[in-house]
């Protein structure tokens, strides 16, 4: 007789208690913690490759264009560029400046990130671009949040170059 009462009492008991409950809730609230910023980073990491993809995208294609010619295009002369199809990636903008007939230097930023990067033909290599490169100075420059842009050959640096 003693079962039978019992038997139901332990039915109604089968739940989760509150310590339980916080426990898993507090767990999840670590994972997040630590998730999040990873995940942040690696956006900004995203951003900064597509940067660098546009950059030397357009320096193959300057290099092309010298192959063919002889010459890298002058300022104003962006017939070749578009051509090639060359369009940045949304969110970036790319400025060649020609130096002469016998170099050039790409700068390039993304409106969303805090890194610019700087190619030049005479050094042969990307570097990131030791200034205050902000987005808010890509943004000025000519970059626009979501936009492919087309690059331009510039007769002055939109931005300066490091030293």
């Amino acid at each position: 007789m003693l079962t039978r009462i019992m038997k139901p009492r332990d039915d109604r008991d089968a739940g989760f208690t509150l310590i339980e409950l916080l426990v898993v809730v507090a767990i999840i609230g670590i994972l997040a913690a630590i998730a999040i910023p990873v995940f942040l980073n690696q956006r900004a990491s995203a951003r900064d490759a597509s940067v660098k993809s546009d950059i030397n995208g357009v320096a193959k294609v300057m290099e092309t264009i010298y192959t063919d010619t002889g010459a890298y295009p002058a300022v104003g002369d962006e017939a070749d560029l578009q051509a090639a199809n060359v369009v940045t990636s949304p969110g970036n903008f790319i400025s060649i400046t020609p130096v002469g007939t016998t170099g050039f230097q790409v700068f390039g930023c993304n409106v969303e990130s805090d890194n610019g990067w700087f190619y030049s033909s005479a050094d042969g290599g990307l570097n990131p671009d030791g200034q205050d490169f902000t987005g808010a100075s890509c943004v000025t420059a000519g970059g626009v949040a979501g936009e492919p842009v087309e690059p331009a050959l510039s007769a002055t640096v939109m931005f300066p170059v490091p030293s």
